[in-house]
């Protein structure tokens, strides 16, 4: 169902496995490190749940690729802390089963002194080591283990900007952390249907809450997804949200058989294998039937295999889901996604809604309705605050609105409270 520690730990150190990248400085910083340390070698090693990479290496000249089982850095990512042993005969016998068994493992290498620092990811994950070795005995104090700890942020710098992109500076604790911490919630605003007033759906929104001294403190959207944007946690997040808006939108099916419930799903899950049975999955274990759920498809302009798309896209809606292009009229929900994907349906940015009322927005707008006519396209006009505004939703032929002048997206809890169902 979810992606377990060990899966998302994995992918996440893929991400850095690539041998067609070539970074003169993260070899000058090796040399560097086993120069100031006095060790033979020095590596930078990726781990997933198979193998270890060795991306980048000062001195020995030993394999690139090498099983999981075999490797002592292994051992460290697993464990995430450091390792630093002088002399691997006199402490595989150590009292520390980490040590015990990093020694162990060194013997049988022939290596005899070694340390290694765990390398953080941009999910907050621990990816790999920064490492040194050597085939003789070496000191491997505070002093060594502090340098080597330097040099790895330096490292973790480096291969992130090989990766592509910057890294997030928010939360201390990392956004891998607040994962597997219950954090992460789904709040609901409802969608309404303008001829009978009633709520027809919901949208489930993600919340980080983050616990303080007096409370809990809701963290804006706006700085959460910052910390997530262009990881894997994408997706994590995607998950916990649609887990937990299945089991509170379970108990209102049963007063409103025909309510939907609305989740987004961001442009990470098109190129990731098994994405739509692990969503199938999740929906599964709810009492909520795939045809009540509406996937929310966000960002998709940033993912340009189209065929694979399309083929996503397909797939949920054979399984009895249905799925809609969020945000349209923003930069990345264009007309041309729309035309690509055989979606059911769209929702109008409030960029587009809040033009209505003005020659220009009305014209956009009600091109959209009439495209959605004639193609038996659903249509939702996002971010509806005043009473005109939505008079020039319905006149611009929308039925379907959602925002703040009907409610803010808002706990579970309160969803009855507030007598939306």
């Amino acid at each position: 169902m979810f992606r377990t520690a060990q899966r998302r730990r994995s992918e996440s150190a893929r991400n850095y496995v690539d041998f067609s990248v070539e970074d003169p400085s993260l070899d000058t910083l090796l040399s560097l490190a086993a120069t100031t340390l006095g060790f033979a070698t020095a590596m930078v090693n990726i781990i997933d749940e198979d193998r270890q990479y060795t991306v980048a290496k000062h001195g020995d000249r030993g394999p690139t690729v090498m099983p999981r089982d075999d490797a002592t850095c292994a051992l460290v990512v697993d464990a995430g802390r450091p390792v630093a042993i002088s002399d691997s005969r006199r402490e595989a016998r150590s009292t520390d089963p980490l040590v015990a068994a990093a020694a162990a493992n060194l013997v049988r290498l022939e290596y005899r002194s070694y340390v290694a620092v765990p390398l953080v990811g941009r999910e907050g994950l621990v990816i790999g080591t920064l490492c040194v070795v050597d085939t003789e005995p070496h000191p491997a104090g505070d002093y060594v283990l502090s340098t080597l700890s330097d040099f790895a942020r330096l490292v973790e710098s480096h291969l992130d900007a090989i990766r592509g992109h910057g890294r997030s500076t928010w939360a201390p604790r990392g956004p891998g952390a607040v994962l597997g911490e219950g954090e992460i919630v789904p709040w609901f605003q409802p969608i309404v249907d303008l001829d009978s007033g009633d709520v027809v759906a919901f949208e489930a929104l993600a919340r980080l809450l983050r616990p303080t001294r007096t409370g809990v403190d809701v963290v804006p959207p706006e700085d959460f997804f910052s910390a997530v944007a262009d990881t894997d946690l994408e997706i994590d997040v995607d998950h916990t949200v649609l887990a937990g808006a299945l089991a509170a939108f379970a108990e209102w099916l049963t007063d409103v058989p025909t309510l939907d419930l609305h989740v987004n799903l961001c442009a990470r899950h098109l190129g990731v294998a098994r994405s739509v049975e692990q969503l199938d999955e999740i929906v599964a274990a709810s009492a909520v039937p795939p045809q009540r759920v509406v996937f929310e498809l966000t960002e998709t302009r940033s993912y340009t295999d189209s065929p694979r798309a399309v083929a996503f896209v397909r797939d949920l809606r054979l399984r009895g889901y249905r799925v809609v292009l969020d945000d349209l009229g923003t930069g990345h929900s264009s007309l041309e996604r729309l035309m690509e994907l055989p979606v059911d349906g769209f929702k109008v940015d409030k960029a587009l809604s809040h033009r209505m009322g003005s020659p220009d927005g009305d014209t956009l707008v009600g091109a959209l309705t009439g495209f959605a006519s004639v193609t038996e396209r659903s249509v939702v006009v996002e971010g509806i605050e005043t009473e005109e505004q939505a008079r020039s939703a319905r006149h611009n032929g929308c039925t379907l609105v959602q925002g703040f002048l009907y409610s803010r997206a808002v706990p579970a809890a309160d969803v009855r409270a507030l007598g939306l169902v």
